[in-house]
């Protein structure tokens, strides 16, 4: 018998058919949000959208910043930019404005991160 998906993971499920136009469009619509209308049904939906391309980008992204070289500067960044943007995905904080940015900021790195790594297996 299948099991009754969460909102989670119709999120997720969604996030793997997403192009990066609509990963930039939901960070852009969630920047305005914030500034708006950062509570209610839309807010509240992209907001699952962002933790499903979080969810989705985060292998990827892993993949990157454990290809950089151990002990620098930039690899203890970006392991705690990923880490950061996974801790989002189980906290629910009380300021949905804050929630909305955190989570666009999230995708945007992992979303360059995802890129350099694919951009790597891609070199001959």
């Amino acid at each position: 018998m299948p099991q009754p998906t969460t909102g989670h993971d119709a999120a997720v499920q969604a996030a793997g058919s997403a192009t990066r136009t609509d990963m930039r469009r939901d960070i852009e619509i969630a920047m305005a949000l914030a500034v708006t209308c950062p509570n209610g049904a839309v807010a509240a939906a992209v907001r699952g959208r962002l933790r499903g391309y979080i969810s989705g980008l985060a292998e990827p992204a892993g993949t990157y910043v454990h290809a950089l070289k151990s002990e620098t500067r930039d690899r203890d960044i970006a392991e705690g930019t990923l880490r950061h943007a996974k801790n989002l995905l189980h906290v629910s904080g009380s300021d949905p404005a804050a929630r909305l940015r955190l989570l666009a900021k999230g995708v945007d790195h992992l979303m360059r991160y995802a890129a350099q790594a694919r951009a790597e297996a891609e070199r001959p």
